[in-house]
């Protein structure tokens, strides 16, 4: 009980919640319904866990509440799902299948919302990326490192690193990267637009390595925004996005250098 009572203490608690796009509120969804399916069926112990599964309940249950939306998952923490599952549940099957059902009915409700015309993306009023956006969200992710102290922390780096990935391939997305017959990826599949960026400026085999390393940034940030990690692994996914970031400016310039 020590954990949860620490947990009302938690100086998060009163911090403002950041407004998060459809696919955002979709991935955080998804990691919720992980992590409880995780812990109720013989996975990390709810002491290791339940912090980070009320920091992410927190976000998930206010960005579904200004969207008018019932919460998907109606635990306050990981010991109140320990308890119905102790009373209602009684094999791992039965957890998974259940949390299973919340998942999709929440998923259900986002898709009926958005068929409907009501969901709410912030990310359509605020300005396309830039570069300029893109250097001050660097500045604020060495800042975000240089204060980390515990996993929640360090996943928080990965998921600012994976952010910054994620502006960056939308920043690149250029009709003239789609090879000739092949279908554009769809605007918001940053991951897609970044592939294809590589392929035009680094391409060639002598840049084979290159595009190696950067694209297994991108994987090292994902990992770090939802795996088990410690600090050396956030400061590799910051320090891989700052080289990701200034190695395309570079590309970028070699390419307006060579050009006619």
């Amino acid at each position: 009980m020590s954990d949860a009572i620490d947990n009302l203490f938690d100086p998060e608690r009163n911090s403002p919640v950041n407004e998060l796009d459809r696919d955002a509120v979709q991935r955080l969804l998804q990691d919720q319904a992980n992590l409880i399916v995780s812990v109720g069926t013989g996975g990390p112990r709810i002491q290791d866990e339940d912090r980070r599964y009320q920091r992410s309940a927190r976000v998930l249950n206010s960005n579904f509440q200004r969207l008018g939306l019932p919460l998907p998952f109606p635990w306050d923490s990981l010991w109140d799902w320990y308890g119905y599952y102790s009373a209602n549940l009684d094999t791992y099957q039965s957890r998974r299948a259940y949390v299973g059902t919340l998942a999709r009915e929440a998923l259900g409700n986002l898709d009926a919302l958005e068929a409907r015309g009501g969901v709410i993306d912030p990310s359509l009023t605020d300005p396309p990326p830039n570069w300029e956006n893109i250097n001050r969200r660097i500045t604020n992710l060495v800042d975000e490192y240089s204060t980390a102290r515990d996993r929640d922390d360090w996943q928080d780096v990965g998921r600012r690193s994976r952010e910054i990935l994620i502006d960056f391939g939308k920043l690149t997305q250029d009709p003239d990267l789609v090879p000739p017959g092949t279908e554009a990826p769809k605007a918001a599949d940053a991951k897609a637009w970044f592939d294809l960026f590589l392929a035009c400026y680094a391409e060639g085999s002598d840049k084979s390595e290159l595009r190696t390393t950067m694209r297994a940034v991108w994987a090292l940030a994902q990992k770090v925004t939802h795996g088990d990690v410690a600090d050396v692994d956030a400061f590799a996914a910051a320090q891989g996005t700052v080289l990701v970031v200034r190695t395309a400016q570079k590309l970028l310039q070699q390419a307006a250098t060579d050009s006619p």
